[in-house]
């Protein structure tokens, strides 16, 4: 490279600096180049032209970021007056903070009162909001799981409603939705896991393909089922759950290829879901659900459709096209098809939309709880500042600004937010793991916790607190003239007749939010003693059931099943306490309920839209007298009837009004159309039972024909064990079902009453926290009363004075300032018990045998109220009354 030639590259790259910068050193900058060069020159041509290129590029570089560089210039006198205007600002702020804090400490009573209100309402509505996040608003665990429906059948006629999907509709609906993508059918059983430590029984999900591509999930080893692993004569193949592949697998990465045996049969193990996948609710396993349309068409429906939106598809598109699907199926198969449509909807709304109710119940009671607590406080704040009067009045004169009295109050209403917020904290922690204990069982449950959602409800929480309800003692005192308050001329109270109105109205406005609250807790008091004292059909006292199920491939026929329950009923029925055993799939209030369509004998079989169903229920021979089940009509099954010349059968009150209202049902032939495994014969009825509330003690008894078991199977049942109070049986029948089989578990064991328990649990929690949302509002307006009372009549003492030293009665002075309480509560009590009366069928989801409008709950709400209020106004009033007048009168 050519001396000339770098020079020229030099030049051209120092040109990027100013000019009065060249001007200055590009001749000393040039020399310094020359020199370089010259040193490197006899390196040769490449060194020359890389060190030319480096300080080109360098001195490009430096020139280009000086001749760019900002110009720095002098603070304007603006930007320096705002500075001093923000510095000022945040000392002013400092100060007040420091004056409220000083105030605070003056008056503990007050600021204890004040803070730990606003903390249980904060505290209350944290935690409350906390689990209908979690449960409700919170979306799925899923890759976009808005996208993800739940499909099922809807009945038109008198039958069950919602239902489960026939395998060939979901076929068809998975055909010919173009808004659906994906749709699985999903059937869950228990099953016994046995080859990996003790026996467990284990819910299972049956799917029709593999769940974990819907769901848009891989699996942590392995693969997902495909279509291919599904239809008679392919091999038993298992995807395992996270929790299993943890416990019972020990996460070994080598479990592929492995087998498990489910109940006795072994399944190949082909893949591990992610510990996401929760679905079905419980599930644990997931295995190719094998049906046969020949066997189990139309009218066998057994799955629950899951899927997935197509992109851009919307809800609302996908429910016209099913109904559209549904249409033509009526008309291509009217003997099945002629009554059903398909519901589809979000698939969250599916798994919590049973709770929503409920919840949202306990999100509006502890709102109202946070207003009562915010209205308290507010009132507190209003009668602290009619205090101040005289000191507004002189910082006012003294020149004061109106923002700045305002940013004064509010500071101490921010302060006291923000302390009470913090408790509030601490208390909504404690009381998120006693709801997390009560709420345990339900789907996504273990999701709830203080997250980002939650404290950014609480920190909005805190801000409209303070600006609302603080703001209010704020302006209140800006309205106060100079003169009045330097003066001490003011109202009867030291208060305006306005700010008096409005704190009058605040009394009234919590009142009438105790009155809602009370009414509610009354009403939920009077369900769950309806719920207890419901008629089940039996006797609940002393019974102990547990379900068994048998290995199917050990006992695939009826003889063997029913020589295995017959054998386990006589030794149970030995054991020393015990007074009957008897068996019985699908017990009442448990789960396990197949219903079909009824047909009886020489009548003309109905059309599909006049058919009407009933459940069945195969049952031991002791079932009816060990759950004490009357007999009306007939007899009831008997061990003979097991292997009879003739099926027989035993139906239920309501069966018999339904479909013999003038005839005598015994004798009569009937068949139902479903089958457990092994047919469905035409019973001939030889008896007439009580009615029993099998499905829930709220839903009315349904029905019900009970079929010999050994005649129609199934393989599990639950056994039903009566024994005499206070005698442990457990043990003895323990031992006895494991010398039966020892691969054989006992699970799902509970006593009548607890299963009765289970029905009223829900109930039983939103009466629980309702019950002391609504304890906690009555304290709180007791409280908020009293202190308004005990603090207006404080302020009123020189006048109650001169009105006894001119010969008032005491009795006249305690009327007076005991209706100083009354009047507001009573006004706030109509309101609330009007606003309770219009809006009483807002909650009637989760009533049960109680009207809303219940005249007895209205009543004593009224009455429990007036009694808090006058309780909170006799102390101020007695004290009032005992004031002696020349005291009074000497008071400045």
């Amino acid at each position: 490279m050519s001396d000339w030639l770098a020079e020229t590259l030099f030049r051209l790259a120092a040109r990027a600096y100013p000019g009065a910068f060249r001007r200055r050193f590009s001749d000393s900058m040039l020399d310094t180049f020359r020199e370089g060069v010259s040193e490197r020159r006899g390196r040769g041509d490449v060194t020359v032209f890389v060190y030319a290129i480096r300080c080109s590029g360098n001195v490009l570089v430096t020139g280009l970021a000086e001749r760019f560089r900002p110009i720095e210039r002098p603070r304007t006198h603006r930007a320096t007056r705002r500075r001093s205007e923000m510095r000022v600002f945040l000392e002013s702020l400092y100060k007040e903070a420091r004056f409220a804090l000083r105030s605070f400490l003056k008056r503990p009573g007050f600021t204890l009162l004040a803070v730990v209100t606003l903390a249980l309402g904060i505290g209350a509505n944290t935690a409350i909001f906390s689990v209908v996040d979690a449960v409700l608003l919170e979306p799925l665990p899923y890759p976009d799981s808005g996208d993800l429906v739940s499909v099922r059948t809807r009945w038109s006629g008198p039958g069950p409603g919602l239902e489960s999907l026939s395998y060939p509709d979901l076929v068809d609906v998975e055909r010919e939705a173009a808004t659906i993508d994906s749709l699985v059918g999903v059937n869950t059983s228990s099953m016994t896991l046995t080859d990996l430590g003790d026996p467990v029984v284990m819910d299972v999900a049956r799917v029709t393909k593999g769940l974990l591509q819907t769901f848009r999930l891989a699996p942590v080893l392995g693969r997902d089922l495909r279509d291919e692993d599904f239809g008679a004569g392919r091999p038993a193949l298992v995807v395992v759950g996270h929790d299993l592949w943890q416990s019972r697998l020990g996460g070994r990465r080598d479990v592929l290829g492995k087998t498990i045996v489910l109940n006795g049969k072994a399944y190949e193990i082909v893949g591990v879901a992610p510990e996401e996948l929760d679905y079905p609710f419980g599930a644990g396993l997931w295995i190719p659900r094998d049906l046969d349309p020949e066997r189990c068409g139309r009218g066998c429906h057994t799955l629950l459709g899951v899927g997935r939106l197509r992109a851009g598809a919307t809800l609302e598109e996908a429910r016209v096209e099913v109904n559209r699907i549904s249409s033509n199926l009526a008309e291509a198969y009217p003997e099945t098809n002629a009554q059903k449509s398909f519901a589809i909807r979000s698939l969250r709304d599916q798994i919590v939309g049973n709770l929503r109710p409920g919840l949202l119940l306990l999100l509006g009671a502890v709102g109202l709880v946070l207003l009562i607590a915010c209205a308290n406080v507010a009132n507190l704040l209003l009668v602290k500042a009619s205090t101040r009067t005289g000191e507004i009045a002189i910082r006012t004169a003294l020149g004061a600004s109106r923002p700045r009295l305002v940013v004064q109050t509010l500071v101490e209403s921010s302060l006291l937010a923000l302390f009470g917020g913090l408790l509030g904290l601490i208390v909504a922690v404690s009381s998120l793991r006693l709801l997390s204990n009560l709420l345990s069982g339900l789907p996504r449950v273990e999701s709830i916790g203080l997250d980002g959602a939650t404290l950014s409800f609480t920190l909005v929480t805190l801000v409209v607190i303070t600006v609302i309800f603080g703001g209010v003692p704020a302006f209140s005192l800006l309205r106060k003239p100079i003169r009045a308050g330097m003066t001490g001329i003011s109202g009867r109270d030291g208060a305006s007749r306005g700010r008096r109105r409005f704190r009058n109205g605040l009394m009234a406005f919590e009142t009438a939010l105790a009155a809602l609250l009370l009414v509610g807790a009354g009403l939920l008091l009077k369900t769950f003693v309806a719920l207890y004292s419901v008629d089940v059909g039996f006797d609940r006292r002393d019974v102990t059931r547990f379900t068994v199920i048998l290995p199917e491939v050990r006992y695939g026929s009826l003889e063997a099943i029913r020589s295995f329950y017959r054998s386990l009923e006589e030794r149970i029925r030995a054991v020393p306490g015990v007074e009957d055993v008897g068996s019985v799939w699908g017990p009442p209030l448990g789960r396990g309920h197949a219903t079909g369509d009824v047909i009886v004998s020489g009548r003309p079989e109905p059309p599909p839209s006049e058919a009407r169903s009933a459940s069945v229920h195969p049952i031991g021979p002791g079932f009816f007298s060990t759950m004490r089940i009357p007999i009306r009509k007939g007899r009831g099954l008997d061990v003979d009837d097991d292997d009879g010349p003739e099926p027989v059968a035993v139906i239920n009150e309501r069966f018999a009004r339904e479909f013999f209202p003038t005839e005598d049902p015994i004798g009569q032939r009937v068949r139902l159309t479903v089958s457990l495994g092994f047919g469905s014969p035409t019973w001939t009825i030889v008896g007439v039972s009580r009615d029993v509330r099998s499905r829930a003690l709220d839903t009315e008894p349904e029905a019900e024909i009970y079929v010999p078991h050994g005649l129609y199977g199934p393989e599990d049942m639950t056994v039903t064990i009566r024994s005499r109070a206070g005698v442990p049986i457990l043990p003895a029948v323990r031992e006895i079902l494991h010398d039966a089989d020892p691969s054989v578990p006992m699970y799902r064991v509970e006593t009548l009453v607890e299963a009765i328990d289970r029905q009223v649990a829900p109930t039983r929690l939103y009466l629980a926290l309702i019950a002391v949302f609504a304890a906690l509002a009555a304290v709180m307006a007791a409280v908020g009363i009293y202190g308004v009372v005990a603090f207006v009549a404080q302020q009123r003492t020189r006048e109650i004075g001169l009105r006894m030293a001119l010969g008032a009665p005491r009795r006249a002075v305690s009327r007076m300032v005991v209706l100083q309480g009354l009047v507001p509560t009573a006004c706030g009590l109509v309101l609330g018990l009007l606003a309770a009366w219009l809006g009483g069928r807002a909650i009637e989801a989760v009533l049960f045998g109680v009207d809303p409008r219940d005249p007895w709950i209205f009543t004593g709400t009224a009455a429990l109220l007036l009694l808090v209020a006058l309780t909170a106004t006799l102390v101020p009033a007695r004290r009032a009354s005992r004031i002696d007048p020349v005291t009074a009168l000497r008071l400045e």
